[in-house]
């Protein structure tokens, strides 16, 4: 099902009508057009997709599910705002179920194509240079599933793409950190050459030191910034 664009307005065409909003209001809220802690406007986006409120409510209720909404009694829903709780909780978890596709995929560094992920390494230090946060996000992301995907775990693999989405706005947030910039670029090396040369100990160790970086950096930083927003 594709959304089509009619008189400016974007419109949901024939199809699933449910699915179709949700991946269209789920992208908005990933690509960072719909921003953390914005209201949403249930009309707005009934009459920005052509349809009625019920099909848009339905999939705010589904995006709530999903973490990336946050209904309030009486006011609405809003994109679900950054939170150093909800972060902490997300990466810890993320850290566990990365570092354990990382070993199934090792059990056949076969599955892995490295020509493919050595082009996506280069792309994500082009776009880090010409500072395109949308353009990088994409390829991060392609990059380190293109490693996860070689375990075959279908039920890790849903799992984790959730905990990605979840994680986005958070990964949007720290794209203009300085130190931020010159640990991932680092650790992505890192994760190719444990790659490349077939290192399966390694390649947990460099997913141990992102997660590290986060655990005493990132997340400390979120946590002054969240002091300072409430005063």
């Amino acid at each position: 099902m594709e959304l089509e664009s009619v008189d400016g307005q974007t419109s949901v065409g024939f199809g699933n009508l449910h699915g179709a909003i949700v991946d269209r209001i789920r992208g908005m809220v990933l690509e960072g057009t719909l921003k953390p802690g914005e209201w949403l406007r249930i009309d707005d986006l009934a009459t920005k997709f052509g349809v009625s409120t019920i099909p848009v409510r339905e999939a705010l209720r589904q995006l709530q599910a999903e973490g990336l909404v946050t209904f309030h009694p009486r006011r609405g829903a809003m994109v679900t705002p950054i939170s150093v709780a909800h972060y902490e909780e997300i990466y810890l978890i993320r850290e566990q179920l990365e570092k354990l596709a990382c070993r199934f995929a090792a059990q056949d560094f076969d599955q892995i194509p490295l020509v493919h992920l050595k082009q996506i390494l280069d792309e994500i230090e082009i776009a880090e240079t010409a500072q395109d946060v949308p353009r990088r996000l994409k390829l991060v992301r392609e990059f380190f599933f293109t490693i996860f995907n070689a375990s075959q775990k279908e039920y890790l693999l849903r799992i984790l793409s959730t905990l990605w989405d979840l994680s986005e706005q958070y990964r949007r947030h720290f794209s203009s950190v300085p130190k931020a910039i010159t640990q991932r670029i680092l650790h992505y090396r890192m994760v190719y050459q444990a790659c490349e040369t077939r290192d399966a100990e390694g390649l947990v160790r460099v997913f141990d030191e992102i997660h590290a970086f986060g655990k005493s950096y990132l997340i400390p930083l979120l946590r002054e910034e969240e002091k300072k927003t409430l005063g």
